[in-house]
């Protein structure tokens, strides 16, 4: 006995809702996920230097800077930082700068991994090589040779640093490199070969490297010109001053060092809005194409 031709054509039917179904859900779930990730109780300190308080990216509340070290400006209002997230725009607008090496100290009592994300922005050079300076933690050189402008692609665009430490008693392990800890995290903005040492903001957060979400990425000018448009032409940085990351006081080839979680332990920056949205996507999918081939066969059975 052959199958009815409407009860063939109300099954592919089926099997077509339940595919643009599971699109759907899919779809939802990645979306609300990346929406909803919030790190605000994971931040052991966070600062917006040179400016008031406020509220960035992922949840993190910068505290208002206090410090009364070198010179406050918010001269990067007037960019909009387009290569880093929106809510972080009023951390790059401000910043705090000196004529000498100048240092945050942030107490930390709690043995553990952390990770410390310091944020910049070039605003005021037109050109790669005209601000360069150091980045030390605790003495120890973490970054050498920073170029913001550099870094972050051009002016007007924005450029993170992770750093990772590792806390344990009276000794502090920044990217590999132990060093002596006497209660706080330092981090130093050190005098460089070009121009002043600055800050726009920074974060102390617990956890690893890995956990976090991407930094901004650099803007390409290619990517948006011809290439026969040179628009920074003649104006290469010299090789000596590029940025690097360094585990030693002197230049090192190796990556920047993460330390691994302990086994069993939780992944603090975790989304946890999937959980909520799976169930829902599992009743999308099984239970709408049912009713609709219920529908479906009482109307067939109606019509014979």
């Amino acid at each position: 006995m052959s199958a009815h031709p409407f009860s063939i054509s109300f099954q592919i039917r089926a099997f077509q809702m339940s595919i643009q179904l599971l699109l759907i859900s899919f779809l939802i779930v990645v979306v609300s996920s990346a929406k909803t990730v919030n790190l605000k109780n994971r931040v052991v300190a966070a600062v917006n230097c040179g400016g008031p308080d406020a509220l960035g990216a992922y949840g993190i509340e910068y505290s208002a800077d206090t410090s009364e070290d070198g010179v406050s400006s918010d001269h990067g209002m007037q960019y909009s930082f387009n290569n880093a997230e929106v809510d972080d725009m009023e951390i790059y607008q401000t910043e705090r700068w000196s004529k000498e090496s100048f240092s945050y100290d942030v107490p930390i009592s709690e043995d553990g991994e952390y990770v410390i994300i310091l944020k910049f922005s070039e605003v005021y050079f037109q050109k790669a090589g005209e601000k360069i300076f150091n980045i030390r933690i605790n003495s120890h050189l973490a970054v050498k040779n920073l170029d913001i402008f550099d870094a972050a692609g051009g002016r007007g665009f924005a450029h993170d640093v992770y750093i990772p430490v590792v806390i344990k008693g009276s000794s502090i392990s920044v990217s590999g490199h132990s060093r002596e800890y006497k209660g706080k995290v330092i981090i130093e903005l050190s005098k460089g070969p070009h121009d002043n040492p600055k800050l726009n903001g920074y974060a102390i957060l617990r956890g690893t490297v890995e956990d976090l979400p991407s930094p901004p990425e650099k803007f390409i000018v290619e990517d948006h010109f011809p290439e026969d448009f040179d628009i920074y032409e003649d104006d290469a940085t010299e090789d000596s001053f590029k940025p690097q990351i360094i585990r030693g006081d002197e230049p090192d080839e190796e990556e920047m060092y993460s330390a691994p979680s302990a086994a069993g332990t939780e992944n603090p920056f975790e989304k946890e809005t999937m959980n909520i949205w799976l169930p829902l996507v599992a009743i999308l999918i099984v239970v709408i194409p049912m009713i609709y081939v219920i529908q479906m066969k009482n109307q067939g059975t109606r019509k014979d």
